[in-house]
């Protein structure tokens, strides 16, 4: 008898149905059939229900199984060709049968069964597939939730008796997929989570500001084995390649996506590093291990459905335009006034009392790219706060109260030292065929908060004097230029830039505000702990919602006001 869950725990047994029920449609007919069906199933409770990559262990997760990753797009491989149908003949019995070569790596064949893949009913068809990482500088807290409900949501008990139910035809490849679980050491994307101490601005700051703010070296890797790469520095997390069929999907660099597939982790993908194999030159190797890595390192993840994420604050619900958010948006605006007022007085006591800066960073932290005249963006507000206390670690502990607040910030220290070394741009690796990541690859909507007043006298060397022009272009024109060695090639974003100073930057900036300040301050841990008894757990909730949701809210000027702002400019 069918289980109910069996479209999560074997989606291959009903893509196979689709596939037979559908043997006279073209290929792109049937990944259309695939992709209605999933995404019919797929409610706002079914989705939080499905096991997360991002959550969850690899060693807990079964290769075949129908998962879900949330992630920012670091790279886009050139297009694979593959064998879309083929025949298999059992050469016991004589018989055969046409077999579903989509949303695998590996054809599906039996003992003393063959494939012929150049019969005449074989057919070749194209797929993309691109390379994407854990979304970038996101916030702990947002993990943390996500941990939460993927634990409360996902079934504890076995599906080992489903298992062992399925039809005899299939049993080979769902099997060795299904029960195929991969060991792999520290590579869980997040602790056990859930201490509500991290929600505090003044604990757990250590741990969050070693390595991004100094530029530490990377997570050490195997010399034979390609890099995750990561865009920030000591970045946790499980990178996938992701194997896209439906045409109308887009995906580009930096775009920040929640995918909902079938996780393949088949250690057979692991035969390209046979270093026995002579059939291809040391460049074609190099980039057949960069693209293929062993599934235990970068697992697969075959598409059934693809949304794009305007935002990922797990408080509101994902689809923007559903009725779920509107509702929610709706809740919180009730109260609007109250949050507005609340918000602004933390930003100005972690401002020193200037009520005027706190203000501009508040339209600083709601702002972003909302279009485009030619190259110029428009919604972007980088603020340049100078005067800014000298105080051992103030700026560490005002952007952790920024990361408290939003979905996903980066720190960095404008030291010479840094500038001088980071690789802040993304950069074409022509013998790997790959794009190596830098850190100024970030998703929209995140928050990048700039220390210069960690600058100290020195010389730039040119790496340095790229990364200062790179950080110009990415506040004026929102676009980072990817290095591809004889041209660049822009990136449009959408990152909210915070520039921290002494005096005012060299960097542009839309707003300069000198700090004015009325508190004196000695010890920047103690003002700041002044703060946790209002940042409890359920008014972060709404603070956070609250700058989410004005970041993504409707509005329009009317035609009095662009008059009255006109004057003002004149």
């Amino acid at each position: 008898m069918p289980l109910i869950e069996d479209w999560k725990t074997r989606p291959y047994m009903t893509i196979q149905k689709i596939f037979e029920d559908h043997k006279e449609d073209s290929h792109e007919t049937f990944v259309k059939n695939v992709e209605s069906y999933f995404t019919q199933r797929l409610s706002e409770e079914t989705l939080r229900s499905l096991p997360s990559v991002n959550s969850t262990p690899l060693d807990q997760l079964s290769s075949g199984t129908v998962v879900k990753y949330r992630c920012m797009v670091q790279d886009v491989f050139d297009p694979q060709y593959f064998v879309g149908r083929y025949k298999v003949t059992n050469s016991g019995s004589g018989q055969t049968r046409l077999e579903c070569g989509s949303f695998r790596d590996v054809p599906l064949i039996g003992p003393n069964e063959t494939a012929d893949f150049d019969s005449l009913q074989s057919v070749t068809v194209e797929r993309h597939s691109v390379y994407c990482v854990p979304i970038p500088g996101e916030a702990n807290w947002v993990k943390e939730i996500n941990d939460k409900q993927c634990r409360r949501m996902t079934p504890s008990t076995s599906t080992s008796a489903a298992r062992e139910k399925r039809g005899r035809d299939h049993e080979g490849e769902e099997e060795m997929e299904s029960d195929h679980k991969v060991t792999r050491e520290e590579r869980s994307t997040v602790g056990p989570g859930g201490d509500p101490s991290h929600d505090k601005p003044t604990e757990g700051l250590d741990d969050q500001m070693s390595g991004v703010q100094s530029g530490g070296p990377a997570p050490k890797t195997s010399p034979k084995l390609p890099s995750l790469n990561m865009p920030l520095p000591n970045e946790q997390g499980v990178p996938c390649i992701v194997r896209v069929y439906s045409g109308n999907v887009d995906l580009k660099a930096t775009s920040v996506v929640e995918i909902v597939g079938i996780l393949c982790m088949d250690p057979r993908l692991a035969s390209v590093f046979d270093e026995g194999d002579d059939s291809n030159d040391i460049s074609e190797r190099e980039e057949l291990q960069a693209h293929e890595p062993p599934a235990s390192l970068v697992p697969r993840l075959h598409a059934l459905v693809v949304r794009h994420l305007e935002h990922n604050n797990p408080s509101l619900p994902p689809q923007v335009k559903s009725d779920s958010y509107n509702k929610a948006v709706t809740d919180l605006m009730a109260d609007v006034g109250s949050l507005r007022l609340e918000l602004l007085s933390i930003l100005e006591h972690a401002l020193l009392g200037d009520r005027l800066a706190a203000e501009y960073l508040l339209c600083h932290l709601i702002s972003g790219v909302y279009a485009r005249v030619d190259v110029l963006p428009l919604g972007k507000l980088c603020v340049n706060l100078s005067r800014c206390p000298t105080l051992p670690r103030y700026c560490q502990f005002l952007h952790h109260l920024i990361s408290q607040l939003t979905t996903q910030s980066v720190y960095v220290d404008l030291t010479i030292d840094n500038m001088n070394s980071l690789a802040l741009v993304p950069k074409k690796d022509y013998t790997e065929n790959r794009v190596r990541a830098g850190m100024l690859q970030l998703g929209g909507g995140t928050s990048l908060v700039l220390n210069e007043t960690a600058l100290q006298q020195g010389q730039l060397n040119p790496h340095g004097v790229s990364n200062v022009k790179a950080l110009a272009d990415m506040i004026k024109w929102q676009r980072v230029d990817y290095d591809f060695q004889w041209h660049p090639i822009p990136v449009y974003s959408s990152v909210s830039v915070l520039v921290l100073s002494e005096g005012e930057s060299l960097l542009p900036k839309d707003v300069h505000i000198p700090l004015s300040t009325t508190h004196q301050v000695m010890d920047v841990a103690s003002h700041f702990g002044k703060l946790d008894g209002r940042l409890t757990t359920e008014n972060l909730e709404k603070l956070r919602s609250y700058i989410s949701a004005c970041r993504l809210i409707d509005y329009s000027v009317s035609d009095e006001t662009q008059k009255v702002s006109l004057v003002g400019k004149v």
